[in-house]
């Protein structure tokens, strides 16, 4: 387990038959454990995470597939979120990791009810990723208008 997690520091991540950069990776993976926090993790769920990043990493059908099972395979080995969080930190500036916190209360809004072990989850990777809690405060206004719209 140690050498499949220590790949995922390497620039590329390599399972199996996949082959994706490790920020791509911990972007999943993140969206992966914040749709399993709250213990259902569901088909709706995986359909709007494979929506989510078919659409922000500008992928077909098929790699969009294979990232989301590459991401699954290491989320599921992972023993905390700081390994995820820790990559991105080198690697993204701060709008693209206030995209990623979009995308991540997206998939906690996708059922329609947020609750406080999820929004405590949303405040928990917003300070691993050295963001301020009003910027994450204005995403979560800014999507909960656009449901409302």
């Amino acid at each position: 387990m140690f050498d499949k997690l220590k790949t995922f520091f390497d620039k590329k991540t390599e399972i199996s038959e996949f082959s994706f950069d490790s920020d791509k990776i911990a972007i999943v993976a993140l969206l992966i454990s914040t749709a399993k926090y709250d213990g259902n993790f569901d088909d709706s769920e995986k359909i709007e995470i494979q929506k989510l990043i078919e659409s922000y990493f500008s992928l077909s059908s098929q790699n969009t597939g294979d990232l989301f099972k590459a991401a699954e395979r290491i989320e599921s080995e992972a023993n905390d979120l700081q390994q995820f969080t820790r990559s991105l930190n080198e690697v993204l500036n701060e709008e693209e990791k206030l995209t990623i916190m979009e995308l991540i209360w997206k998939i906690v809004m996708a059922d329609g009810i947020i609750d406080n072990y999820e929004e405590n989850l949303v405040r928990r990777l917003s300070g691993l990723l050295y963001l301020q809690d009003k910027d994450i405060g204005n995403i979560k206004n800014k999507l909960i208008n656009d449901i409302h719209s």
